[in-house]
């Protein structure tokens, strides 16, 4: 019954360079970010900043909003690749609430 249902991805499939925001979870040396409730991005830790960290956890909290560039959309693959929004490390930060459904472009 699973693969009848549609792929939540699909709906992402035209959002390279939209900026989305949405919590944050750590795992090792990297982060994801939920981007929709079914969908989560890659963020690389190298993303976060140029200086030397050596876990996510130096930089950003658990659950923490972030903002995110959709850097590629992979649907072979099932994978979102993220990037930095711009800005500083603190602008790329935000307090807003809630998930979106859809990026917007810059």
């Amino acid at each position: 019954m699973k693969a009848l249902q549609k792929d939540p991805l699909i709906r992402f499939a035209d959002q390279a360079g939209c900026v989305l925001t949405g919590p944050i979870k750590i795992v090792p040396f990297d982060v994801f970010v939920q981007l929709a409730r079914d969908v989560v991005g890659f963020l690389h830790l190298s993303e976060l900043t140029d200086e030397s960290v050596e876990t996510p956890d130096q930089l950003v909290d658990e659950g923490e909003l972030i903002t995110v560039k959709v850097a590629e959309v992979d649907l072979q693959r099932h994978r979102v690749r993220l990037g930095a929004a711009g800005g500083t490390d603190e602008s790329r930060r935000t307090a807003s609430v809630g998930l979106p459904t859809l990026g917007t472009r810059p």
